[in-house]
């Protein structure tokens, strides 16, 4: 199987069914330093994995890599780590033989930042967070194993872009397949927990398959040669199977929460190649959501009686907080948090309720939206504590688009950005709102998408003592970016780093264009492809690929070295669902899909691997 973290000889290419093109030699920058003469490099054993070396058994290429991803951004900290390791980083190979995660634009490792903050060199777990000993008590700092490395297996498994991205075709190879039957018995759960769904540790090490359409769920864990094998659980009840109807594996540890069709909240722990269960709270007939970074968790009794949970220090138990100033009321659909968890949003019949969380771990309800019968959307920035909601037109009561936001004293604050409501979204790194024209209506041409800079102060774009609103409306309207096509777009999607935009049409035969970005930030289509058409896109957390689907393909766009999109790989089969890639290692995609045969249906979650087209299994 091609995977990077196969171990290899020393100076060996670390993904090597990939084209060899290496990037080009680059000239050090003026700021880095200039190491003197270093020892030979030291060797290591051939059959000993690359997660039980220590990090002098590294090779230079795989160290540069590592360094360029965690230190880039900081060169005090680059020069700091070479001093460190001198005695494997020869001078003519670091700083100038720059890595592939050098050459990757900025705002990718800002979104990889932002998508693993646990990471950050902040943290007294990181093993770069803290120099070496300076009395030698304890482990030194070049004698750390590499295993504690929580970027070690995305830092290998994305150096494979670097092989994809001069490949012109793509053979998509299945790795692992796991089938579940459709449940006898089928409760009426509320409808925002998941038929059939999957989702990934932070890692990418440990995949769920769970859902409330399916009699069981499987945990699959992926070892260091990228092979995918099933892990079992150790049920405080010894129970075989269950029904998880909502899962999330949390930010900072190696916990996997999960809720049962029985009513059971459990927090598992991840050991001895496989999960034991470490907590367990029992919560029948209650709808229950965990937070984005498995800290909280959201509770909803059947007297509509709302309740926070916190995850103790242990990371074994829930705890009940306190929620002051909200009266019981039924919840409509999910629970929407903050980027910051700070501050939920509440989904009720006639308001939307903010609950802020305090310095003394309490939640209050300070500010409401009044919605009358209904909101047509809300959500929270993806950067920012700040919510875009917008209010659907009444017979007695116009809409509007509004941003709320805490001010400096803590107070949520309304501001009104338009007069009227239509579909608006915030871009994936909170950059730019945009929205389909043909939704706005009037003389806007129905073609277009319009693209706005968000305002670096919202209060800039205050309509909410303008005289002449509609007047500034249409002024703000005008002043769009406005992405032209020659069909009404169906669906638009943001790149990671908000660097490209692809956009889908309505018609059966479907055209697919992405847009790039230039760096004096105009906007201009790079490919066009009429093959078929998508239901569902999603960019790759790089930006460099993006998978489409619908119930009979699933398509693997990429981008080659000369910036040109094309579609380089597919699968075909019936009953597909979803698919996307694993996030932290691009050359695998996840595909969920169903099957009936006679009476029997079936859900199917597979994990393929992208591979060259012109390299043989």
């Amino acid at each position: 199987m091609s995977d990077p973290l196969f171990p290899r000889t020393v100076g060996a290419s670390i993904a090597p069914d990939w084209p060899a093109n290496e990037p080009a030699k680059t000239t050090p920058p003026s700021s880095a330093i200039v190491l003197t003469a270093a020892s030979p490099q030291t060797q290591f054993p051939q059959k000993q994995p690359l997660w039980q070396r220590t990090i002098t058994e590294l090779p230079p290429e795989l160290l540069a890599m590592i360094f360029d991803h965690l230190e880039f951004d900081d060169i005090r900290q680059v020069n700091a780590t070479c001093l460190a390791f001198r005695e494997v980083v020869k001078e003519y190979k670091y700083i100038q033989e720059l890595s592939y995660f050098a050459r990757l634009p900025l705002s990718f490792r800002e979104q990889y930042r932002q998508t693993a903050p646990w990471q950050k060199k902040s943290q007294c777990s990181h093993p770069f967070a803290t120099p070496a000993s300076r009395n030698n008590r304890g482990i030194s700092f070049r004698d750390r194993i590499i295993k504690s490395l929580p970027q070690m297996s995305a830092l290998l498994c994305l150096d494979t872009l670097r092989r994809m991205e001069s490949c012109p075709a793509y053979r998509l190879v299945p790795r692992h397949k796991v089938t579940l039957p459709l449940r006898e018995t089928i409760e009426s759960f509320p409808q925002t927990e998941p038929p059939f769904d999957f989702c990934l540790s932070q890692s990418s090490r440990h995949l769920l398959f769970y859902g409330r359409f399916l009699n069981d769920y499987r945990i699959l864990a992926r070892d260091d040669q990228g092979q995918w094998a099933e892990e079992h659980v150790n049920w405080s009840d010894n129970s075989g199977s269950r029904v998880i109807t909502e899962a999330n594996f949390s930010a900072c540890t190696n916990r996997l929460l999960t809720r049962s069709s029985e009513g059971y909240v459990n927090t598992l722990r991840s050991a001895n190649s496989g999960w034991e269960e470490v907590g367990k709270e029992t919560l029948p007939n209650q709808k229950v959501q965990f937070s984005p970074s498995g800290k909280y968790m959201v509770t909803c009794n059947e007297d509509d009686q709302v309740m926070v949970w916190c995850m103790n220090e242990s990371n074994n138990d829930w705890l009940k907080m306190k929620v002051s100033g909200l009266s019981p009321r039924a919840l409509i659909g999910k629970v929407q948090f903050s980027p910051s968890e700070r501050y939920l949003s509440l989904h009720t019949l006639d308001k939307r309720t903010i609950l802020s969380l305090d310095d003394c771990g309490v939640w209050s309800a300070q500010h409401s939206i009044l919605i009358t019968e209904n909101c047509g959307y809300a959500c929270f920035s993806p950067v920012e504590d700040q919510l875009l909601v917008y209010i659907e037109d009444k017979p007695y009561s116009p809409g509007r688009i509004a941003i709320h936001s805490p001010d400096s004293s803590g107070k949520w604050q309304e501001t009104v950005i338009f007069p009227k409501c239509f579909p608006l979204q915030f871009s994936s790194t909170g950059k730019y709102l945009f929205a389909k024209s043909d939704k706005i209506g009037g003389p806007t041409p129905c073609e277009d998408l319009l693209l706005w800079h968000r305002p670096e102060n919202w209060s800039d774009w205050s309509l909410n003592q303008c005289l002449s609103p509609e007047l500034s409306s249409t002024s703000r309207l005008e002043s769009a970016i406005r992405l032209k096509h020659d069909f009404a777009v169906y669906q638009a999607l943001f790149s990671p780093s908000d660097s490209h935009v692809l956009t889908t049409s309505y018609a059966a035969a479907s055209t697919i264009c992405i847009w790039e970005k230039s760096l004096a930030g105009t906007w201009s289509i790079q490919t066009i492809t009429r093959e078929y058409t998508p239901a569902i896109t999603r960019f790759s957390l790089s930006g460099l690929h993006a998978v489409t689907c619908n119930p009979h393909m699933v398509g693997i766009l990429g981008r080659d070295d000369q910036k040109h999109w094309s579609l380089k790989g597919k699968i075909e089969q019936n009953g597909i669902q979803k698919a996307c890639f694993n996030p932290m290692s691009e050359h695998e995609v996840v595909v969920l899909s169903y099957s009936i045969e006679g009476d029997m249906t079936n859900f199917t979650l597979q994990v393929w691997e992208i591979r060259d087209a012109d390299t043989p299994d």
